[in-house]
């Protein structure tokens, strides 16, 4: 993709909050939204669809970019141009959505911007890290890009509703056989399918993405235990305590000692 020739404009780690301050823009620069938490509707030009946690969606220069939050929402914004005299980097990046299958890698790559969000603001500091981030991101999009090339089955789209649907309800009770019965399939094959298409089953998916919530929340807020437990779908902190200590190694006040911004 050339991204080695690519230059940071801007970067922004916004959330959790409502939804997007504006409904469409145009932007002067090529634009990257990824959502760590939540979905959004978005339009394109002749592009629309539908975007949550495992997608990058890319807006070239010039074109209405029209975006809707379903709720809540967290996301990460890059604002992005070619180098002088490397123009044909811009042509060879994707335009619309992007769905990344190690989202392992993504929410590592998600955790360190905000992280650094947090250290540098919008500082010099921010966009030469956000740079490097860029490229970790455009690689995966590469990595996408090669695997579709020699994969002849396409992804499961029933099985990426499950996971859209899992994201939007990280906060509320998540079952299992309404999810199979709103995809119109029985519990164990939603199991059997889930786990073919992300190499786990729903309910790990669920497991991992409210822990990477929870140490978002401890790292980052002084939030009591009950208060994190509440916004990550767990019924008490007692609980989460016992899930976070089974699947870290420590527990959460230990966590937030070692790892509080």
């Amino acid at each position: 993709m050339g991204s080695a020739m690519l230059e940071v404009k801007t970067y922004t780690c916004a959330g959790p909050q409502p939804g997007f301050i504006k409904g469409d823009e145009t932007h002067h620069n090529y634009v990257l939204i990824g959502a760590e938490m939540g979905a959004f509707d978005y339009g394109i030009g002749t592009f629309h669809g539908r975007a949550s946690f495992g997608d990058l969606v890319f807006c070239p220069p010039g074109t209405v970019f029209r975006r809707q939050s379903l709720g809540d929402i967290s996301f990460h914004v890059f604002q992005f141009t070619a180098l002088s005299g490397a123009d044909g980097a811009l042509s060879e990046l994707p335009v619309g959505n992007v769905s990344i299958g190690d989202v392992n890698r993504l929410s590592s790559t998600y955790s360190y911007l905000r992280k650094s969000w947090v250290a540098y603001g919008g500082g010099s500091g921010m966009i030469h890290y956000a740079s490097h981030m860029l490229l970790d991101l455009l690689y995966l999009c590469e990595e996408e890009r090669k695997q579709a090339l020699h994969r002849k089955k396409t992804t499961d789209p029933l099985m990426k509703q499950a996971a859209s649907y899992i994201h939007r309800q990280l906060a509320g009770e998540i079952r299992m056989q309404h999810i199979a019965g709103c995809l119109g399939i029985k519990p164990s094959e939603l199991t059997r399918r889930f786990r073919l298409a992300y190499g786990c089953t729903p309910v790990e998916y669920a497991t991992r993405l409210r822990l990477e919530e929870a140490k978002r929340l401890l790292r980052e807020t002084n939030d009591t235990l009950e208060a994190i437990a509440s916004r990550c779908g767990y019924e008490n902190g007692s609980y989460l305590c016992r899930v976070f200590r089974a699947k870290v190694g420590m527990t959460p006040s230990a966590f937030r000692h070692d790892h509080q911004i």
